[in-house]
């Protein structure tokens, strides 16, 4: 069933849709007739979502009655991952979209020193913006992905726990246990061509370093890979470096 994320006015037991493009999705793709039934939530609302049913429409707003209402029984840790530009615009654009359907948070590109691309305007974050949000609904996430660009690593957030993927392979044998109080945790996925000295010394103090696979990886491949262990990490115990 389609869920919207949108904003909407809530009167009594009715919520009302204004928004064009839910109206055109509605009548021409999804040829929506009175008294279906769909899902909805407000923008950056992640508590709750309701269970609607159209009751009455015209050509600038949708009418619905509130048939029940869902609250949020997800897990509140916290995953953030920091993508070091790719040499393409598209996989970006990938990257955000399913790093949304894996349920990340926190979105953060940063040019590294061997990113191609060394900056984003604020139309090309807006897309992204979009394509995250698209992917909220598809997958029914909680969460719209906050997405960002920056440049400085360290003023991001210095009370988090970083974690690096790199392009290195090594054998890991030892495990470490993340402090469970600790509700933030980043992980950052190499560029084309792997990590710098330099590189590194633009981390925060407090972080480790596993590798993913024996292969050198591309960019998107990893940063889609690495959400496996980002998924493994919900036991907070991960491979790391000795």
């Amino acid at each position: 069933m389609q869920l919207f994320v949108c904003d909407f006015q809530l009167k009594k037991n009715k919520i009302i849709i204004e928004d064009k493009n839910i109206l055109y999705q509605l009548r021409k793709v999804l040829r929506s007739k009175i008294w279906d039934y769909f899902f909805v939530q407000k923008n950056w609302i992640t508590d709750y979502r309701y269970k609607i049913k159209i009751e009455d429409r015209d050509d600038k707003k949708l009418i619905w009655d509130i048939i029940d209402s869902l609250n949020n029984n997800k897990s509140k840790n916290f995953s953030g991952m920091i993508i070091c530009m790719p040499n393409k615009w598209d996989k970006a654009e990938m990257i955000v979209q399913k790093l949304t359907e894996i349920w990340i948070d926190h979105i953060v590109f940063w040019p590294s020193e061997r990113s191609v691309i060394k900056q984003i305007n604020n139309l090309k974050i807006q897309r992204l913006e979009k394509i995250s949000k698209e992917a909220m609904e598809q997958s029914w996430w909680w969460n719209l992905a906050k997405i960002e660009f920056v440049y400085d690593l360290k003023s991001l957030l210095t009370d988090s726990k970083l974690i690096v993927f790199d392009s290195v392979y090594k054998y890991w044998s030892t495990f470490i246990k993340l402090d469970q109080k600790r509700l933030k945790v980043y992980w950052l996925v190499w560029p084309e061509g792997g990590l710098t000295e330099k590189d590194y010394k633009n981390f925060w103090s407090d972080f480790d370093v596993i590798s993913l696979w024996e292969n050198v990886l591309r960019t998107e491949t990893a940063a889609i890979i690495g959400c496996w262990e980002i998924i493994k990490a919900k036991s907070w115990k991960l491979k790391v470096e000795s």
